[in-house]
């Protein structure tokens, strides 16, 4: 059996337009770099990795990110300490510390940051916070041929005199501690941190999906729960949230918008640019409404295919993951988000979108206890959610394939709803069947 996979990478670049934010990004090209570029169209990779930028040994001044684009490894160096830049960035890799050692950029008192591979220094008029440094497949190849993972020495100097270093650390009482850091040997303070390839590979943090009809009894829902199914990736970094978002199936003739609800506090700037990559924003009390897909049916058209030919990627005779759609939401945040990684965000759709009829429904276990709407009575009485939600990829039934076929631990919430019912797959030939990715 084939089990269905989302293994779409972290590598999507995604384009910020009309940020002020003051951030750059420059690749490693000899570029003049002495007046400060704002307004200028940012774009920012999909992190795979964070690490602390510290001055001192013990104050953190920012971030190292590193990212994937194709085959290429971006690091980005954040300066997030007020009135503090960047003039100098010293960045290399290095397979083992023998390795490192042999090319001359250890001694006795440590690593030698002039001797790394990729350089850069800017004037402190520059003000320069942000500065992603390119590292080639062909740089990576010669220095680790291929290793999944391997060692990335990140080192700058600062406008107030300091020097930084990228690695990881632990808060204490007296700033930050680098006990964690992987340290270089000699006199010197300098550290190092590992980064491994397949930190790039986004795994499915939840997949929600739907029953879309508000009707009740034999003429009510079928309880496939495939008439919407959406795949999300969640990955909060310092200050910023990213939510990729992966519209996999729809196998309904009903249209919907699919939104997101986020509370307000802590989002920088939201309607003036603080939130990227939605179709549209709208305030709601303490919340933002964000849509995400504003028809289905547009980002899922009908594939025409008998015997039910409105639905998308929901019969046995689909032989892809056509067609399909894939969104990704960066949130600007400050230190007043609070980020829960169970509950990120609610998601819900809005059937029949931009019309009279229109009607909203929530992930029941969500919103569990809200008067809603979201839940319907089969024939039998028994009431079911018409949202759901499973804590990672998820195999949906084929289309009118009542879901208790395929997950026998599915209960109605009138027999006691059992949240582990997606965990025991009963019959593997009632479910959509493709490796997508």
């Amino acid at each position: 059996m084939k089990r269905a996979i989302l293994n779409y990478k972290k590598g999507i670049m995604f384009i910020l337009a009309l940020i002020t934010v003051g951030l750059t990004y420059q690749s490693c090209e000899e570029v003049d770099m002495t007046d400060r570029q704002t307004l200028k169209d940012l774009v920012i990779d999909y992190p795979c990795k964070e690490v602390c930028l510290v001055a001192g040994q013990h104050m953190q001044v920012g971030t190292v990110i590193v990212s994937q684009d194709g085959d290429d490894i971006h690091v980005t160096y954040n300066v997030t300490e007020s009135g503090v830049y960047l003039t100098e960035i010293h960045l290399d890799i290095f397979a083992d510390l023998d390795q490192f050692d042999a090319a001359k950029k250890l001694s006795g008192g440590g690593a030698i940051p002039g001797k790394f591979e990729f350089k850069k220094s800017w004037k402190a008029s520059a003000m320069m916070t942000s500065y992603t440094v390119v590292v080639p497949k062909e740089y990576i190849d010669e220095i680790a041929p291929n290793a999944d993972c391997f060692y990335i020495a990140s080192h700058a100097a600062l406008s107030n005199g300091e020097t930084a270093w990228g690695g990881f650390c632990t808060e204490t009482d007296k700033g930050v501690s680098l006990s964690d850091a992987m340290q270089f040997p000699g006199n010197n303070w300098g550290v190092y941190f590992e980064f491994c390839l397949d930190e790039c590979l986004t795994t499915v943090d939840f997949t929600y999906a739907w029953e879309d009809l508000m009707k009740d009894g034999a003429d009510g829902n079928d309880g496939d729960y495939n008439d919407l199914v959406i795949k999300s990736d969640v990955l909060r970094s310092q200050d910023m949230l990213v939510i990729s978002i992966y519209a996999s199936a729809r196998g309904a003739s009903y249209d919907h918008a699919f939104k997101i609800k986020i509370p307000k506090t802590g989002i920088v700037d939201a309607l003036t640019g603080g939130i990227n990559g939605h179709a549209d924003i709208e305030e709601d009390g303490d919340y933002y409404i964000i849509t995400v897909f504003a028809s289905t049916k547009a980002v899922l058209p009908a594939e025409n295919e008998a015997p039910y030919p409105f639905v998308a990627n929901t019969l046995p005779t689909d032989t892809d993951c056509e067609p399909h759609a894939n969104a990704i939401i960066i949130i600007l945040t400050d230190e007043n988000f609070d980020f829960d990684p169970d509950f990120p965000y609610e998601p819900f759709i809005t059937v029949h979108p931009g019309t009279t009829n229109a009607y909203d429904l929530n992930i029941w276990e969500l919103q569990a206890n809200l008067a809603d709407g979201s839940t319907w009575i089969d024939e039998e009485g028994k009431e079911h959610p018409n949202g759901i939600i499973i804590p990672y990829n998820w195999q949906w039934p084929y289309e009118k394939t009542y879901i208790g076929e395929a997950y026998a631990g599915f209960t109605s919430i009138t027999d006691g709803w059992n949240p582990n019912w997606a965990d025991n797959l009963t019959d593997a030939t009632k479910v959509f069947d493709l490796i997508c990715e």
